[in-house]
């Protein structure tokens, strides 16, 4: 889908999206002051655009089903107290490292999924809240056209899914629905306005733009005792490139002090594809320790065979690591992994039972071929098995991103529903496919019974 840059594009998109579902009279320019009064903020173009044509929305998407029409609007943080302070307070006198700005900013990569937990209070809620997730959009981040950033945000979404404004949430939708890729808009250069101060404020302070490093600026800032300089500093180390930037990051890593800065020295080397780095980041994958986790995501960037035999054995073993080594697995689309999870789910040793009881979630990961390997699974006449494989293709048809793969999962789990007798089970893959298919089916029979 081509990116949209007037207003008449926003209006245009806004009434294709709005055709799919069930629409309303839009809300009056009257109405769209008043609530702009009420939250004293002006509401950013492409959402305004939108009230403007539909005054909220039923089946919107299959995550984000109702938004809310104009006079329900109110801050995440006053509607969903609770839920905001369980992310907000015990960060509280904490400076969380996120990545570097221009990485940040950037939606097409890998960190679209971290997010500012300090925003979060200060976001504006557009949507009813469904299966514990709920469509933002923050306006501590305005970009230079007005617009405001959106977040998708679930307590089962590893962080948020960020979104440069509610109209590249809106491509993302069509896309989605007309099974097209989705390109998020990115300017070289551009970056928003980062407010320090709540949108109510006057004369809102500006965050200054970050600093961008040369090698010798780097070298002096890791010098320092403040840990967030130095992560940053490792951020700057893996923007900048180069053989220079390359030894400094694999000395960090194998030797410094400061284990977070080793984390995001493993990240960057695995980022940056350094085949120098494979050998030591496979040594620290191979025992435990605070770092393990990050040299193991690291190679899930490679696709040499010596790395991809560590990972596998890591599973095969029941490592500590089983779970992250499968999801490096799956990053790098090597299907064997799924073989060794299946050894695990099936397995009756006690000492599998950890990794085995969710083995089917990991499995699910690996898209297609897990699909491909849990079919069987659903069908076995052990309990436990065919439970640990439902949750698997459970989680396909919530997660995959796929929307064929995701209709497959759906439909297999009312296959499995209708052979499954009456029992916990069957109490619980209804429960189940009402979430993932959204889909009601009667029970008769008594969920505590023996079965």
């Amino acid at each position: 889908m081509k990116a949209i840059t007037t207003l008449a594009q926003w209006q245009e998109l806004t009434r294709q999206f709005a055709e799919e579902g069930h629409l309303f009279t839009g809300a009056t320019e009257s109405e769209l002051l008043k609530v702009e009064t009420k939250l004293k903020v002006t509401l950013p173009p492409s959402y305004r655009s939108f009230l403007s044509m539909t005054n909220g929305l039923e089946n919107a998407s299959e995550t984000v089903p109702i938004l809310k029409p104009v006079e329900k609007l109110e801050w995440f943080g006053r509607e969903h107290r609770e839920w905001s302070q369980a992310y907000t307070v015990p960060m509280q006198g904490m400076e969380l490292p996120l990545p570097a700005e221009r990485d940040y900013f950037d939606y097409s990569s890998e960190h679209r999924g971290s997010f500012d937990t300090k925003h979060l209070a200060q976001t504006l809620c557009i949507s009813e809240v469904e299966d514990s997730g709920v469509l933002l959009l923050n306006p501590m981040v305005v970009w230079p056209d007005g617009e405001w950033e959106a977040w998708f945000f679930a307590n089962w979404v590893p962080g948020a899914i960020r979104y440069r404004s509610f109209a590249e949430w809106l491509r993302n939708e069509m896309a989605e629905r007309l099974n097209e890729p989705y390109n998020p808009v990115h300017t070289s250069g551009e970056l928003p306005a980062v407010f320090l101060d709540g949108p109510a404020k006057a004369n809102r302070r500006i965050r200054p733009r970050e600093e961008v490093l040369t090698l010798d600026e780097v070298r002096n800032r890791l010098k320092s005792k403040t840990r967030s300089h130095r992560v940053k500093s490792v951020q700057h180390l893996c923007r900048i490139g180069g053989s220079e930037a390359v030894a400094i990051l694999l000395d960090l890593f194998i030797n410094d002090y400061d284990f977070h800065v080793r984390c995001e020295a493993a990240e960057a080397l695995g980022r940056l594809k350094t085949p120098d780095a494979i050998e030591p980041l496979i040594e620290e994958a191979s025992h435990y320790s605070h770092v393990t986790g990050s040299a193991i995501s690291a190679l899930g960037n490679f696709n040499d065979e010596k790395s991809a035999q560590c990972l596998i054995e890591l599973i095969r073993t029941n490592n500590i690591s089983a779970g992250s080594a499968a999801h490096a697995l799956a990053a790098r689309k090597d299907s064997r992994g799924v073989n060794a999870l299946i050894e695990l789910l099936v397995s009756k040793d006690p000492k599998h039972e950890h990794t085995g009881r969710i083995a089917g979630r990991y499995i699910a990961q690996f898209e297609d071929a897990g699909y491909a390997g849990l079919i069987p699974l659903v069908a076995s006449e052990d309990d436990d098995i065919r439970a640990r494989a439902f949750e698997g293709i459970s989680d396909l048809a919530n997660l995959s991103k796929s929307k064929e793969l995701r209709g497959k999962a759906c439909k297999l789990m009312e296959e499995c529903f209708a052979r499954e007798k009456p029992g916990r089970l069957h109490q619980w893959m209804a429960s189940s496919i009402q979430v993932a298919c959204k889909k009601d089916l009667a029970i008769s029979d008594n969920p505590f019974a023996d079965g």
